[in-house]
Formats: C-alpha cells, structure tokens, sequence
C-alpha cells in the first residue's frame, strides 16, 4: 500500500507502466523503504517506485538503506533466479542455435525460444532505470554502490560475476578467481578465456595452469618494463639532422648503451637494432638506422665532432 510518507517519482511518457528496475511492464508500486522507521538513515526521500510484481516480490534485505543498494539486490536476484537463460549467451551463440538439431517436445523448444529468452532476461539485468526526480526537481542521490560489467551484463560485483559463471556454464570457479587475481579485472575477459578451455581440471591441472599464466605474466611485465626504459629517452640527447637523413635520440641513445660507436660495431649489432625497435614497424626503423650509420660516419671526423655534434659529451673520448 502506497504511504502519504513515500513520494512518487517522475515518469518519462515514454517509460510509463515501465519498471524502474528491470525494463518489462510495471503493475504495482513498490515503496522504499518498507518501514518508516529507517527513514532517518536515508539520504533522499522516501520514495514510490513502478515495478513489476516480481522485481516487488524479492524480499529486500533490511540493512538496505539507499535505492541503489535496493537496485543492486534485485537485479542480482533476477540474474540468480535467470541464471540458465543468461547462460545461454555464454554456451551458445544465435548462431549455433538456429543451426542446431534439436528436436522433441523438450530440446526443440530451447532450439526455437533459447536465445530469445536470453535476450530478455539480458535486458532486464542491464536495464537501468531513468533519472530519479520529483516534481522536475532532480534527486542528488549518489550511487555508492560497486558494480561490476562483463559482456554487456552489469553484476553487482566482481565476485557475483564469477559465481554466475561457475554456476551458469560450468566454469572452474577456484581457477577462473585465481586467474583474474593474477591478471587483475581489467582482463577479466582473458582470464576467463582460459577457464572456459578448462572447465574441468584436476588439482595438479589448476595448479600446472596457474603457474604458467604467472609466469607468463611476470615476463610480460618485465618485457613491459624494458620497453618504457626503451622509451625514456635522456633529455640531454638529441636528434641530429644530416644531409638527407635525421638520426633519432633513441637510436643514438641505444648506440651509446650498446657501445656502437663506429659503423663496423654497428653493423656487428644491426640485427639486434632491427629487433629492438620492430615495434615502430619496418619503415621507422629503417631510417632510423640509416641516419645512426650517417651519423657515426660523420663522427670519424673530429673537427666535425667538435663543431657539429650535440651528443659528443656522451661518446668516451
């Protein structure tokens, strides 16, 4: 029942009889909170949402004290109670579906409604509501609630993620939480790459797996590192412009570092310029290179060295 307490909030024409929490048709109000009591813990008003009969049927925890903690309940409620359909978007493809061979009363049925299922219930998790305002006034009301998006869905958290993964299709969830603290959150989506490869292993193979991914991603940090090292370039050093040519501080700078201070070291060390610098594609290096040649070239001569050459204080006499 509505209270003369609880407020009604605007509605878009557009949005009318629609769920403020999931999208699909909205039949009753619901108010938040539910007790008058903890009204004074609140900071915003009391409030008279539309919603479904569902999204109104989750019970609300009572520790709940701000509209957004209430959203994020309820719609980690509807991704728990839809956890078969959402999983569908992850063990299927539209695709693979429409060109399956399910037959019978049962597999026929999923063949032909699976993938609309799971775009409804998708929906209504990732639906968010409209601006909160009363009387064209808007509500400051900040959302201090985490979340956490994966595929389009927002979960409620990382962790609520992870267990409808596990729960949905069948993911390794000790593997799939232990590749994300290695890989952080950031690429969730290659951590759980992997765990979909191997959804089922063994002790010895989750822990075979977490080791090399380790691995491989302290090598990657350390080839990381090296090549922001590469990119720091001494602001003492600077390009030096020949005829036809410009010798980049960077490749000067390598030449110093790697002691290739005439052009038959160099040459001894060509391969390993190229392999340094591929990452600035084939071009770049090459003139890159080009002008170091031209460069210690010009420097065989002192008087040039003396009267041309910006770098001379960082060659050993």
């Amino acid at each position: 029942m509505f209270s003369p307490s609880h407020t009604f909030i605007d509605i878009p024409f557009n949005l009318r009889h629609t769920c403020w929490f999931c999208g699909e048709p909205s039949s009753v109000t619901l108010e938040f909170p539910h007790h008058d009591n903890i009204a004074s813990s609140l900071n915003h008003p009391l409030l008279s949402l539309p919603a479904c009969r569902e999204c109104r049927s989750f019970k609300t925890p009572r520790h709940t004290r701000s509209i957004w903690v209430l959203r994020a309940h309820i719609k980690q409620a509807l991704i728990t109670k839809y956890t078969k359909h959402l999983a569908v978007g992850e063990n299927w493809t539209e695709q693979e579906l429409q060109e399956s061979e399910f037959c019978g009363a049962l597999l026929g049925g999923f063949g032909e409604s699976a993938w609309k299922m799971y775009l409804i219930a998708k929906q209504r998790v990732a639906f968010a509501g409209w601006p909160l305002s009363i009387d064209d006034q808007m509500l400051d009301i900040l959302d201090d609630t985490s979340s956490f998006a994966y595929n389009g869905t927002q979960f409620p958290s990382l962790s609520a993620c992870i267990d409808f993964l596990s729960e949905g299709s069948g993911i390794d969830k000790e593997l799939l939480t232990q590749l994300v603290e290695i890989v952080t959150p950031a690429r969730f989506g290659y951590a759980h790459q992997i765990a979909k490869i191997n959804k089922r292993p063994s002790p010895v193979q989750r822990r075979q797996i977490i080791e090399e991914i380790t691995q491989q991603e302290i090598e990657s940090q350390q080839i990381e590192a090296e090549h922001q090292a590469q990119l720091r370039i001494d602001s003492a050093i600077v390009d030096v412009n020949l005829t036809g040519a410009t010798a980049p501080a960077f490749a000067i700078q390598w030449a110093v570092r790697n002691q290739a201070n005439s052009l038959m070291t160099l040459s001894e060390l060509e391969d390993d310029f190229f392999d340094q610098f591929a990452h600035l594609g084939g071009a770049a290096v090459f003139h890159a290179y080009n002008g170091l040649q031209l460069y210690l070239q010009a420097r065989g001569d002192a008087d040039w060295v003396k009267e041309h050459d910006p770098n001379r204080a960082l060659w050993p006499e």
